[in-house]
């Protein structure tokens, strides 16, 4: 692993877990709501296995998620010449992206990874419109190996139907907090339920950190 990133990793990693433990208190929107260091792992060495090379990231906190995603995306892409960035992550609450800005910088990774504010939904609307204009083709994506969805959980079924279209096949989505805590479990049933029922995809939840549905494009 990088060795930059994962010295802000480590710090990431120490500030959740303290938070989690109550050892720090912070204000409910300035929580890190980070991913367990397990799951960066897990997430890490599955997108390097499967040359993830682009990125869609939905829910960036500050970072930390990212953080892992863009280690693997450093050696995917190490002979890419390609201009665009490989990572996008989007957030709305503007605090939590200057800090993610921030660590992005320490860790030597902000010229890989484009960040968009705002609301989601309307992020990836305009997205998928500008993807199905430029590509002429509706049915079969090929702009993200991979997509993580970790955001406000009653609308993840929305960016399921909004990202898989620009998902090659063979790419995975995954979604966060599939197990714990208790509070989102009701909602992520209902997104697992639903995309394990979907024709064009198969899909497993994986008990790692809080739980990860892993949802590969098969057609």
């Amino acid at each position: 692993m990088n060795n930059k990133i994962r010295k802000v990793l480590s710090k990431l990693g120490e500030q959740a877990n303290k938070e989690r433990g109550g050892e720090v208190m912070v204000l409910p929107e300035d929580r890190m709501l980070a991913i367990t260091v397990d799951t960066g792992m897990f997430f890490n060495i599955m997108l390097k296995a499967m040359q993830a090379r682009r990125i869609l990231e939905i829910g960036t906190s500050t970072g930390y998620s990212t953080l892992w995603f863009a280690d693997a995306v450093k050696q995917n892409n190490h002979n890419n010449t390609e201009t665009e960035k490989p990572i996008i992550t989007i957030d709305e609450n503007h605090s939590k992206i200057q800090r993610a800005s921030e660590n992005f910088d320490e860790a030597g990774v902000k010229d890989i990874i484009e960040i968009r504010e705002g609301q989601a939904k309307h992020i990836l609307s305009e997205m998928l419109k500008d993807y199905q204009n430029k590509s002429g083709n509706k049915k079969v994506g090929s702009l993200f190996d991979f997509v993580f969805i970790d955001a406000d959980k009653e609308n993840c079924i929305d960016y399921f139907e909004l990202t898989v279209p620009m998902l090659r096949v063979g790419g995975i989505i995954a979604a966060d907090n599939m197990l714990y805590p208790e509070s989102f479990v009701l909602e992520m049933t209902k997104y697992g339920n639903y995309v394990k029922n979907k024709s064009n995809v198969q899909s497993v939840t994986v008990p790692v950190g809080n739980g990860e549905e892993i949802t590969i494009k098969i057609s």
